[in-house]
């Protein structure tokens, strides 16, 4: 899945700070940002889709990154976080956000059509049948144009009986009402979901991306040894190798740059959990 900037997203992943640092880093003005090759638009949209999509990646600029000193990367990495801080406090993210929120909105389900209109449809629909049928019938032959009237003769005489039926017109009526009542279990199934995905108070999306990043960071091996196998790296314990993708970017973002965010972020925590 691409985003507007060319990002691979995987909104199934948990998020991670740290990879936002990465693509988002700005220093003194929009110099590192330029060094990254991103754009300031790029960057403040970059950070509703690590927000709300998962994890934002972009090979670029983490190929820039990774060509910094290790030594440099915790000051890019707290930089950058800065950055996004201070952004995501603003007029102009919330804006974003909501608009956002209102475009991912589930649509009411339109309305079921009744009983009445149910059995209009249906007469309609075989008047159209029954017109097919005749257009058909005039190069058939005398006996097979009989049993086509009569075959006809019936259709309209069970949509007479089921008209007349007050027991089928019950049965339509409870089919109706089943379906709306299915439809407006389902909607609100969906509003549930993308309550929880988009709480209307940004801020609770951006403390539970911290917390999954402060989760999945807390245990990264930095010693952990590689191997080669085919055309790239692997880690050389299987586990390690089955750890989700953030974890994996930590390792390689290295030590200084992971502490950095970690320690970030666990102050931005607890000055959120504070308002």
């Amino acid at each position: 899945m691409k985003n507007k900037n060319g990002s691979s997203l995987h909104p199934f992943m948990l998020a991670s700070l740290l990879s936002l640092a990465l693509v988002l880093t700005a220093s003194s003005g929009d110099d590192i940002l330029k060094r990254l090759g991103l754009t300031p638009q790029a960057a403040q949209e970059g950070i509703l889709d690590a927000l709300t999509g998962g994890t934002a990646y972009n090979d670029a600029a983490y190929r820039a990154f990774r060509a910094l000193p290790a030594a440099s990367r915790a000051a890019v990495v707290t930089a950058g976080l800065g950055w996004i801080k201070s952004y995501a406090a603003g007029a102009e993210f919330k804006a974003a956000y909501q608009k956002l929120r209102e475009s991912e909105k589930p649509e009411a389900p339109a309305s079921r059509p009744s009983a009445d209109d149910e059995l209009k449809k249906m007469k309609n629909e075989t008047e159209k049948s029954i017109a097919e049928m005749k257009k058909n019938m005039a190069g058939m032959d005398a006996e097979t144009r009989k049993a086509m009237e009569g075959f006809i003769q019936e259709m309209r005489a069970q949509l007479e009986r089921m008209e007349k039926d007050p027991e089928q017109r019950d049965l339509m009526r409870q089919m109706s009402e089943m379906s709306s009542a299915e439809d407006r279990k389902s909607h609100e199934e969906a509003l549930g979901e993308w309550q929880q995905r988009y709480p209307a108070d940004p801020g609770e999306l951006i403390q539970r991306r911290i917390r999954e990043f402060l989760a999945v960071s807390a245990g990264v091996d930095f010693a952990a040894r590689l191997m080669p196998r085919g055309d790239k790296m692997v880690f050389v314990r299987e586990d390690y190798e089955q750890k989700p993708p953030e974890w994996k970017l930590c390792f390689r973002a290295g030590k200084e740059a992971t502490v950095a965010a970690r320690t970030f972020a666990s102050t931005w925590l607890a000055e959120l959990e504070k308002d």
